[in-house]
């Protein structure tokens, strides 16, 4: 090879590339396509830092998720609705947060206290407030609790105080769970406070009620005023803080953190399901699992497909009559069935479902590439190759795939949508049985299975479709004007 081979051939690409630009953007249509796709994939590129790995990896584990609502909308739904509806929170603080009193004069004892804040500002109370504990508590020893809230009001609430262990497991820590709403001791100290304000009548009304439920924590919000404990006082808005004391009788008992939980009404850019998971989690990983399935069945299939027929054009005769012969078996299959069946069988796992997809699909451009490849072959620098004495493989796919590859590109583009398609359609079917990743059929199919459309849960329906609507549109538009450019049967 020459020394100045290599920068001109270079110099042709960026030509090429330059004069494929100033063509392509002249169609808006492929402008748009581009630009969702620039989206889509830094989406799906970036989920490992748009959300948690940790959520994705415990998107089937149901505990994980137990502090989120359940069948939550998104945040923003409090624009379009008159009552500000409240926004589910977390609050985490670690023991660094605690101030620590170190008992005297007797041995062990140790105090750890904490104040969190929380801003009430709608017009709906929480379904619950929750206060976990996070620690170790010695074997044979207790800890003593206390939680106490403080109302913008001023008025002190002596929710809870008792001696206990931390019976619970939440992921490698135990705890100590204490809700108000379903804590007989929490609720009731609730009720016990509201009820100096409530007129005697009001009290009677009550009596017969559960002293638990998320009447309780409409009380905890309210007002104090006659009517407190019925509903009809209103809500207080303002900072309410939540003191917690954690005293330890022991060495060996360790303090790791707590947190306040506010089982609020509206959760995320998306919501969550009836697990409590979280929506946005699952879109955004859909998101990476889609374009792989999508962009693999296609690159795979596409190519496959060009090969081959430009395999029958060149060879021609009974090679060719055997070869298109194969071509009408394979597609005339009914498609769909056979893959839900070997998805069933084999598992549908997303390089499964993309090999199995690309074992039927490359029948799709057989017949356009060979009546091109017909073509090609006749072309006077085919014949000269072979006068040339260069083989079969050298001249299928130098000279004549050579010419055929950007037509290509305009298929693979055109096939992607319809790869999505089906992989959403074969993990909906089989649920349980398809793949175990949060694809977005494996989310509609949770939904379908959940009542998600009888319950009015449009978000759980909505959004998953929408983005394959998205997604098939994006390739839609490119593969569009990758045609025009590309075929010239097309050109104008």
């Amino acid at each position: 090879m020459k020394r100045g081979d290599i920068p001109l051939k270079i110099s042709e690409l960026k030509k090429s590339i330059k004069e494929f630009w100033n063509e392509y953007k002249n169609y808006k249509s492929g402008i748009v396509g581009l630009v969702l796709l620039i989206i889509l994939a830094s989406v799906a590129a970036g989920a490992s830092l748009i959300t948690s790995v940790e959520d994705y990896n415990n998107w089937y584990n149901p505990t994980y998720w137990r502090e989120n609502p359940v069948d939550a909308p998104p945040v923003w739904v409090n624009f379009f609705t008159s009552k500000k509806l409240p926004v589910h929170q977390v609050e985490f603080v670690s023991v660094e947060d605690f101030k620590y009193v170190e008992g005297e004069p007797t041995e062990g004892l140790r105090t750890y206290s904490v104040n969190i804040s929380y801003e009430f500002k709608y017009d709906v109370e929480p379904s619950d407030i929750i206060i976990r504990i996070l620690g170790a508590v010695a074997e044979g020893k207790n800890a003593s609790i206390t939680i106490t809230v403080i109302r913008p009001d001023g008025h002190r609430i002596n929710v809870y105080k008792a001696v206990s262990t931390f019976p619970e497991l939440v992921g490698n820590y135990s705890a100590k769970t204490v809700s108000f709403s379903r804590t007989s001791k929490a609720s009731s100290a609730i009720i016990k406070w509201a009820s100096q304000f409530e007129s005697e009548e009001n009290i009677r009304e009550v009596s017969g009620y559960p002293p638990h439920g998320d009447w309780v924590i409409r009380v905890l919000f309210s007002k104090a005023e006659v009517g407190i404990l019925v509903g009809e006082a209103e809500l207080l808005r303002g900072e309410y803080q939540f003191s917690i004391s954690v005293t330890f009788f022991d060495e060996e008992s360790m303090l790791y953190g707590a947190k306040l939980i506010i089982a609020g009404s509206v959760y995320g850019w998306m919501g969550t399901d009836s697990l409590g998971r979280d929506l946005f989690v699952g879109i955004v990983w859909g998101c990476r699992l889609a374009l792989i399935i999508g962009v693999l069945t296609s690159v795979i299939s596409t190519f496959v497909g060009v090969f081959y027929g430009v395999l029958s054009a060149y060879k021609g005769g009974l090679v060719d009559e055997l070869m298109q012969r194969i071509y009408e078996i394979v597609a005339s299959m009914p498609l769909f069935p056979i893959l839900l069946i070997l998805s069933w069988k084999f598992g549908a796992t997303v390089w499964n479902l993309a090999l199995l997809m690309a074992l039927f699909w490359w029948t799709g451009p057989v017949k356009t590439v060979r009546s091109m490849a017909l073509q090609i072959k006749e072309e006077t620098y085919v014949e000269a190759a072979k006068a040339m004495g260069a083989g079969t493989w050298r001249i299928v796919t130098k000279y004549i795939i050579g010419q055929i590859i950007p037509y290509a590109f305009a298929i693979m583009a055109l096939n992607v949508p319809g790869a999505i398609l089906t992989e959403a359609g074969i993990s909906f079917l089989l649920g349980g049985r398809g793949t175990r990743e949060p694809t977005w059929g494996r989310i509609l199919h949770d939904a379908a299975a959940a009542g998600a459309t009888l319950k009015g849960l449009w978000w759980w329906v909505i959004l998953p479709g929408v983005m394959i609507t998205i997604t098939g549109l994006t390739f839609v538009l490119i593969g569009s004007a990758l045609d025009k450019i590309l075929n010239p049967m097309l050109k104008r």
